[in-house]
């Protein structure tokens, strides 16, 4: 479970770098790839997991991906009105989805 977590923190630093200090094509290709291997863990490990634990990590990380890419449009077309609030939902659901893995 340390290795899925060190994989969720290191596509958020990815993702915080690419979006707000760099933007670069290249780069958020390697954003997009870094959150499919991050699914790709999650899918893995939530087969692994008990019944309604599995289904609810799958969701949490899918609405981490999502509200990532929510992030990264909203910021390529330079709309940075309730950014904030995307922002506090990313941190939100990054820690809960850190704690269910270190509970499983």
């Amino acid at each position: 479970m340390i290795l899925t977590v060190l994989m969720l923190l290191i596509y958020l630093i990815i993702s915080a770098i690419t979006i707000l200090l760099m933007r670069n094509r290249a780069l958020d290709i390697l954003r997009v790839i870094a959150g499919v291997a991050l699914l790709l863990m999650m899918t893995l490990i939530s087969l692994e997991a008990p019944n309604p634990d599995g289904l609810l990590i799958f969701s949490l990380a899918i609405s981490l991906f999502i509200a990532v890419e929510i992030t990264a449009f909203k910021e390529a077309k330079g709309d940075h009105a309730r950014l904030f609030m995307i922002h506090v939902f990313t941190l939100m659901i990054s820690a809960v989805l850190i704690i269910m893995l270190l509970t499983l």
